[in-house]
């Protein structure tokens, strides 16, 4: 969260009441009686030194769902504090809090079921429907494998970066029971905090990102044969 995303938000609270500031701030008052005129206007106007309290976010939270907006009964800390969510809309909040897509994501895949421009509803739900769980898993190891990667390739790398890339605690139980040499020198990084062979770390990871992409690959065509048989 930064001071412009929140206040971003703020105003478009304010907007949906159809308050001013000042009306906004004896609202707040009503649930938060000791809350500060500074604390809601540097809020409001972007002016935050520090990230607002729990306290503070809970009485605006509080405004909001007691008032008689159905768009703002929504309105969470997931709301306030994510970045990634930029409009207040009851639907695209409540399926955010349920299954944590960002609002980009929920409004591409809208655009998807939009008649005048796509319509691809019937073969996402196939598509989800006959994916295994473990597709998004394998996903997010090539991923990881990718900018684990990417990062070793640069001439500059960074140990730190790459130690955070690998940073996973079931990605690290995988590569540990079915690549146990990255795994060890992993576990060489970062202790010594450098890389000793850097080319072979390079050239085993290059094996393991075309290990999660087979893994990835076979589930697609799985897909493709069941669509045959169906």
């Amino acid at each position: 969260m930064n001071n412009s995303e929140l206040s971003y938000k703020l105003k478009y609270i304010l907007k949906e009441l159809g308050m001013n500031k000042t009306e906004f701030l004896k609202a707040c008052r009503i649930f938060n009686p000791s809350i500060s005129k500074p604390t809601i206007l540097n809020a409001i106007n972007g002016k935050n030194t520090i990230a607002p309290t729990i306290e503070t976010l809970s009485t605006i939270i509080k405004v909001c769902q007691t008032s008689k907006n159905k768009k703002l009964k929504h309105v969470s800390y997931d709301f306030l504090l994510n970045d990634n969510i930029k409009e207040i809309e009851a639907n695209t909040v409540q399926v955010y809090q349920e299954i944590g897509l960002s609002d980009d994501v929920i409004k591409k895949l809208k655009q998807y079921n939009h008649p005048f421009y796509f319509n691809y509803s019937n073969i996402i739900n196939y598509y989800l429907d006959h994916l295994p769980a473990n597709y998004f898993k394998y996903l997010e190891y090539l991923k990881i494998t990718s900018d684990i990667l990417r990062e070793l390739k640069k001439d500059s790398h960074s140990i730190k970066k790459i130690i955070k890339y690998f940073d996973n605690e079931i990605y690290l139980d995988y590569i540990n029971r079915n690549f146990k040499n990255i795994y060890v020198l992993y576990i060489g990084i970062k202790n010594k905090k450098e890389i000793d062979d850097k080319e072979n770390l390079i050239n085993l990871i290059n094996i393991l990102k075309n290990h999660f992409k087979y893994l990835l690959l076979e589930i697609d065509k799985k897909i493709y044969d069941i669509m045959e048989e169906t």
